[in-house]
C-alpha cells in the first residue's frame, strides 16, 4: 500500500499563527496530509495565544514520513537561537528530497543550522537583524517577498498568501487561488 507523504508543520512557542493560515487551507484543499511537529511533546501557544499540541516531536518523527516541512516565523525567537536539536533536525530534513518553506523570521532557523550558506532567501528580519544575528549570506539575501531556490521557499511574513501559493504548486497540489484573493 502506498502511503502519501505528509508536510510537517512545525510548532514552537509564539509561532505567527496567521503565516499559516492560507497555507493549511491550501494544503487541505489540496488532499495533504499534515502532521504538527514540536521540539517536544509539550503544548505551545503561538504569538496570539492560540494553544496548540504537536502531534510528535522532532526526535521522533520518522523522516520517511514527510516529504516537506513548514518553519513558521516567530515573534520573539530567544528559546530558538542557537537550538542545537533543531538544527540537527533541520539538517537532516535537508537532504534534498523534501521541501522545506520558511517565512518571516523563520528563516533565521536555516540560517543557524548552515542551510542557506548557498541558498537565495528572504526573510522579515532586517539587515541589523541579519547582521547581528551573525549567521546569514548576505551576498544570497533578496528583498523579493518569496524565493524560491531548489527544495528551499523563503518569504517574509506579510507574503504569507503567495507563500502559501508557492508552497502549495511546488507541491503540484490542485486548489482554488480564487478563494483566497479577488
Amino acid at each position: 500500500m502506498n502511503k502519501q507523504k505528509a508536510t510537517g508543520i512545525l510548532l514552537y512557542p509564539r509561532f505567527s499563527e496567521y503565516e499559516l493560515s492560507v497555507l493549511l487551507s491550501v494544503l487541505s484543499q489540496g488532499g495533504k496530509k499534515v502532521i504538527y511537529l514540536g521540539l517536544d511533546h509539550e503544548p505551545v501557544k503561538g504569538e496570539a495565544g492560540l494553544p496548540c499540541i504537536p502531534e510528535t516531536s522532532i526526535n521522533l518523527i520518522d523522516l520517511k514520513t514527510i516529504d516537506s516541512l513548514i518553519l513558521p516565523g516567530v515573534d520573539d525567537f530567544k528559546h530558538l537561537v542557537n537550538h542545537e536539536e533543531l538544527s540537527a533536525f533541520l539538517k537532516k530534513a535537508n537532504d534534498q528530497k523534501r521541501l522545506i518553506g520558511a517565512i518571516s523570521s523563520a528563516p533565521y532557523l536555516l540560517s543557524m543550522s548552515g542551510l542557506l550558506d548557498h541558498k537565495k532567501y528572504t526573510t522579515g528580519l532586517t539587515f541589523e537583524q541579519r547582521r547581528f544575528l551573525g549567521t546569514f549570506n548576505e551576498k544570497n539575501y533578496s528583498s523579493s517577498n518569496v524565493v524560491i531556490d531548489k527544495n528551499m521557499i523563503t518569504a517574509k511574513g506579510s507574503a504569507f498568501i503567495e507563500f502559501a501559493f508557492g508552497f502549495g504548486d511546488l507541491l503540484n497540489l490542485n486548489y482554488n487561488k480564487d478563494w483566497y484573493i479577488q
